[in-house]
């Protein structure tokens, strides 16, 4: 088979796009923290005298990279690293830091998924049992504090939003706070159904979170852009909008498929441009009412 000269010229300018190696970009927030960014959820780090805190750490295969930009920081090593959920976009790296000697920490329940399959309907798929050597090390129920780098780190579980195991991270000194995936910033969130989230316990979460952050907090969503409280009232408004209008067309006795056919208000169009779009959204809801 010939290939016209155009298109192995087009295949060949793309080519090296895909064999560019994982990288990572870190934006200062304030006070030796720092937003970092690859693939996958964000990672915030704490960077300074008592060494490297990490709040999450992004795909297996971009470890390296974080190393890289830990070094460039100052840093190597991290003594902690806190996962906000169990998902692997959150937790690939956590074996490869645990083998250097990183404590991993997080909620109880998150210890308990990556230790047994988990069957995620959404995803069609199953995802096996992470290895042992990556589980949290250190785990809690309610809440727990470190002390690193001139802030108390206050690790707090916000049950059953958007699994049962999310814990939201403050930095209490600096005001700066990890939402981890209860916050995606102006998009629809993900609700993992099958891990023990829910639609009602998201509201209820973020609404508590409202009563938590002030005017001038600095917010870490698990993806997007850095926010403040502004941008978590908006996303808030969002969810308690979205949601009267699909149980709205529910007391109607519509099903789900013409529920997705009628849609939401127009309003809400560009949320749904992420990752879980609008008909995803409105079966969350459904499926959560």
């Amino acid at each position: 088979m010939k290939f016209p000269a155009a298109l192995i010229a087009l295949w060949l300018c793309v080519l090296p796009a895909f064999a560019q190696p994982p990288s990572v970009t870190s934006t200062a927030i304030k006070d030796g923290l720092y937003l970092l960014k690859g693939r996958g959820g964000n990672v915030l780090a704490s960077v300074g005298d008592d060494g490297v805190l990490l709040v999450d750490d992004d795909y297996a295969n971009y470890q390296p990279a974080y190393l890289d930009a830990i070094k460039a920081l100052g840093d190597d090593l991290p003594r902690f690293v806190i996962n906000t959920h169990w998902h692997g976009d959150h937790t690939g790296g956590n074996a490869a830091w645990a083998e250097t000697g990183s404590i991993i920490v997080a909620h109880d329940n998150v210890r308990q998924r990556m230790s047994t399959p988990q069957e995620n309907k959404f995803f069609g798929r199953v995802t096996e049992a992470s290895p042992a050597v990556a589980w949290p090390l250190l785990t809690f129920a309610d809440s727990m504090a470190l002390h690193m780098n001139g802030n108390t780190v206050e690790v707090q579980h916000f049950p059953s939003g958007h699994t049962d195991g999310d814990s939201v991270v403050f930095f209490l000194e600096s005001n700066v706070v990890h939402l981890g995936d209860h916050f995606f910033k102006d998009r629809f969130p993900f609700v993992d159904l099958a891990s023990g989230g829910s639609v009602e316990g998201f509201l209820a979460n973020i609404k508590a979170l409202l009563g938590k952050v002030n005017a001038t907090a600095i917010i870490v969503p698990g993806h997007g852009s850095l926010a403040n409280r502004d941008d978590l009232q908006r996303y808030y408004d969002m969810l308690l909008a979205t949601t009267a209008e699909v149980r709205a067309m529910m007391k109607q006795g519509l099903e789900l498929e013409a529920i997705q056919a009628r849609g939401l208000d127009e309003k809400w169009a560009s949320w749904g441009a992420g990752f879980i779009n609008q008909d995803n959204w409105i079966a969350f809801i459904v499926s959560s009412s």
